[in-house]
């Protein structure tokens, strides 16, 4: 009889063993899963970035479409992120350079950064300026004064696929760049495509006006900046440029213009 017992909890403790390597197994699987397609991801918006430091023009953009969740595991399970973009400076004296740090983070209502699980992370180094555009300003009651050229924006595109879907949900993102004098200059500039397909463009055209806004000479007739002056219909064989002026922004961005 006692050697019957000792049999079945040889077995039990057997089946708990095989189970718990099953799982640390599905563990590993699915922590493979999550970094391979992290970093999927995070090469697809370097690249985005990199393309438009490397080209030969004074004014480019990308846009890129971000997805809302990824899946890990064998059972692709949901998977909710942030994508975020913060910068530094790297070196001092006359020729320093900037920083541009992309990463993957898990999304959580807990936003201390001594809680946040980063998943991966990549950089870009570059002598041109960054200036990232908090995605708060998507809403059309929002100026842009508190979420111009911050050191750290992030996009979590899940709320952007949901019903109750807000206006500052971001579920992409715009690199732009522009060369003044020599100087080189890459926005990042979030959007919302969900419900307003061409909402990139429009807020190309925002921060454009928003830039326009401090010029010294101001008229009516004064053009936004060229590399900005883009055009919001959604058809790309139109012309893109149509030459929007200051009184074209007050028409279409009171928020941003009063």
């Amino acid at each position: 009889m006692l050697g019957f017992i000792l049999s079945k909890m040889q077995m039990l403790i057997f089946a708990v063993g095989i189970a718990v390597v099953a799982l640390l197994f599905y563990d590993f699987i699915a922590r493979v899963g999550l970094a391979q397609s992290s970093n999927t991801l995070l090469l697809t918006t370097t690249k985005k970035v990199s393309d438009q430091l490397n080209d030969d023009l004074l004014c480019s953009f990308k846009q890129t479409t971000i997805p809302d969740q990824l899946r890990v595991g064998i059972n692709n399970t949901p998977f909710y992120y942030d994508l975020e973009f913060s910068k530094d400076i790297l070196g001092g004296g006359e020729n320093p350079q900037s920083v541009l740090i992309m990463r993957i983070v898990e999304h959580t209502k807990n936003t201390s950064s001594d809680k946040r699980n980063i998943i991966v992370a990549k950089s870009v180094i570059s002598d041109a300026s960054f200036v990232l555009i908090d995605p708060q300003f998507i809403s059309e009651l929002s100026g842009l004064e508190s979420s111009y050229d911050k050191e750290l924006i992030s996009l979590y595109p899940r709320a952007a696929s949901k019903s109750e879907v807000q206006a500052s949900s971001p579920n992409a993102f715009v690199a732009l760049k522009e060369v003044i004098s020599g100087k080189k200059t890459v926005y990042i500039i979030p959007c919302a495509t969900e419900k307003e397909p061409n909402n990139c463009m429009r807020n190309i055209l925002r921060v454009g006006c928003f830039k326009l806004k401090g010029s010294s000479g101001l008229t009516n007739q004064t053009l936004i900046p060229s590399c900005f002056n883009v055009s919001t219909v959604a058809d790309s064989s139109i012309d893109k440029t149509l030459n929007y002026s200051w009184a074209d922004c007050q028409a279409l961005f009171p928020e941003i213009t009063n």
